[in-house]
């Protein structure tokens, strides 16, 4: 069975993207697949979360593209540049740093987008996180063209529908002219807070806009945080708390529809009707 590639994804910051991408890992591991975390984020957020702040490995992400840009006569693979130790059994990671900032240039200016998806050949875990950054940059389309699902993360706020938008047209580019296989997920709605009329307005209005809303809610709670100075995934160091089972509630739903034999390239125009259709009996509490 082909390898799960999944990208968490959106150009909007601020929205609990590294922390959803690291927790959904986490409850991926601790289910018992092989597991692995790839931050693809010069800011190295994910890496931070898991590791801690003064405690990059040798080898990084970084590392593994300052490979791709010399002639090699064998191709490179990315799973030479994995920190097994995480403290979490089964899952592993490819670690970030600024140093990845410093190449960004030099991997444009030698087209070397195809790098990661080239790497990620001969995979042997059953899933792949990828944590790109913040922005519609080099690094997050090299992950959206190697991934073969996206989940895209928002947090309720007048922002998050501009930048649905264009994370639509983003998709739809990169179906085109790299990753036809690319399949959407949904939207996971972040930072939640239950019974807001303002709230209940954003997600209808991303419904209108065609996008699948993914259950249920994380709730919005300052133990998240707490769990990014614990080093440890909110899902591991507090598996009882609210968050911690909604995210588990989460994978478990993504994973049922993952399964779902969905065409990956029917475009998100094409499922607008159907998901208005259904809009009106979704549970929104």
């Amino acid at each position: 069975m082909a390898p799960i590639i999944r990208v968490i994804y959106n150009q909007k910051g601020g929205v609990g993207k590294t922390t959803l991408a690291v927790n959904l890992a986490a409850c991926a591991a601790r289910s018992g697949k092989r597991t692995l975390l790839i931050d693809s984020d010069p800011q190295g957020n994910a890496t931070s979360y898991i590791l801690g702040q003064e405690k990059y490995p040798d080898n990084t992400l970084a590392d593994y593209y300052e490979s791709c840009l010399h002639l090699n006569i064998f191709r490179q693979s990315i799973f030479e540049y994995i920190t097994l130790n995480t403290k979490i059994p089964n899952l592993h990671l490819v670690a970030c740093n600024r140093e990845l900032e410093d190449l960004r240039t030099k991997l444009e200016n030698k087209h070397k987008i195809m790098k990661l998806r080239e790497g990620l050949k001969n995979n042997t875990y059953d899933h792949v996180y990828l944590d790109p950054p913040p922005a519609n940059d080099f690094f997050s389309l090299a992950c959206l063209i190697a991934a073969n699902e996206i989940i895209i993360p928002i947090d309720c706020d007048a922002f998050s529908i501009r930048a649905a938008s264009e994370i639509k047209n983003t998709i739809e580019e990169v179906r085109q002219d790299h990753n036809p296989s690319l399949k959407v997920l949904g939207i996971v709605v972040n930072q939640y807070q239950k019974g807001t009329k303002h709230s209940l307005g954003i997600i209808q209005e991303l419904q209108k806009i065609g996008f699948s809303i993914l259950e249920p809610f994380i709730p919005s709670s300052v133990k998240i945080r707490e769990s990014h100075s614990e080093i440890k995934p909110i899902v591991i160091g507090h598996p009882d708390h609210a968050v911690s089972q909604a995210i588990n509630s989460l994978f478990h739903s993504i994973e049922s529809i993952s399964q779902t034999k969905i065409p990956a390239n029917e475009s998100i125009e094409n499922k607008k009707n159907q998901i208005k259709e259904k809009s009106d009996s979704l549970h929104l509490d």
